[in-house]
């Protein structure tokens, strides 16, 4: 009788790890057969700057570590959001750098210099987020805006046709006459922002005194908004390599920015820019 049972434990171990090894194999060759995504060489980036000349990327230096992070698919939120932020804050600032400046003469404690300041006040700034994912940028946005006003545009993916859906808009009276900061973490197909942006011009605003920011972009979506915005100025903190035909998704990518951000991911689901 003990020899039986010895026999079965034997075997039942036997199973039990010819089953995990089986599994084991089987995510390794899931993987396996998982894209590898290259990013753009610097020739490559160095040739659409050119292509497109109100195109600003940040330096790589300044970005890799921090998407890095937020591109990994077990960061758990508070690191996600953390490092959004600070890729946010460096959009943000550069931002500002790229508005107009005026020289004037001031004072520090030992003595007179010759300053250069943003010619706009904050109340002559309006940080319009496309809504929900863009409302990610309020926060370190009105950190160094603090007196900007704000203006929300409800922009949403048609799940049958992939096409962007509008549905309000609430912006500023004088919107025509500020300086905009439009915001929106994800640049797939350019059809959210393509449509943002009309809208902004239906209320009268220039397309020069338009500064559209988003943490990852694309080619397609790139050529999209300029060919039909062309004097808009966009910075991109990278550009990725790929956007996957069927689906409309970024890769590598970065996933559902909104749902990772505000914490309504859903298990295996996958993510669409538009």
């Amino acid at each position: 009788m003990f020899k039986n049972l010895a026999k079965l434990a034997c075997c039942l171990g036997l199973v039990n790890g010819t089953f995990l090894m089986c599994s084991q194999l089987k995510n390794d060759h899931s993987h396996n057969k998982m894209q590898h995504y290259n990013f753009l060489s610097e020739n490559e980036l160095h040739n659409l700057l050119n292509k497109h000349q109100n195109l600003s990327i940040l330096n790589r230096n300044q970005t890799e570590h921090i998407l890095s992070l937020m591109r990994e698919a077990n960061t758990d939120i508070v690191t996600f959001r953390k490092n959004a932020d600070r890729l946010i804050r460096i959009l943000m600032e550069q931002a500002l750098a790229q508005l107009e400046k005026q020289n004037c003469v001031k004072q520090s404690p030992l003595g007179f210099y010759d300053a250069n300041e943003v010619k706009f006040s904050d109340q002559e700034i309006c940080i319009v987020s496309i809504l929900r994912s863009g409302n990610a940028f309020l926060n370190e946005a009105l950190r160094v805006i603090s007196g900007a006003s704000i203006g929300q545009i409800l922009i949403q993916r048609n799940e049958e046709t992939s096409m962007p859906k509008y549905f309000f808009e609430k912006l500023p009276e004088n919107i025509n006459e500020q300086q905009i900061i439009l915001v929106d973490p994800m640049l797939g197909t350019g059809g959210s922002a393509s449509m943002a942006l009309k809208i902004l011009k239906n209320y009268g605003v220039k397309e020069e005194n338009i500064i559209f920011l988003t943490l990852v972009s694309c080619e397609q979506g790139l050529n999209k908004v300029f060919k039909e915005h062309p004097n808009i100025r966009i910075i991109t903190a990278q550009v990725d390599p790929i956007l996957i035909k069927e689906s409309n998704y970024l890769a590598p990518g970065i996933g559902d920015f909104g749902d990772r951000y505000f914490g309504t991911v859903k298990k295996h689901t996958r993510s669409v820019q538009v």
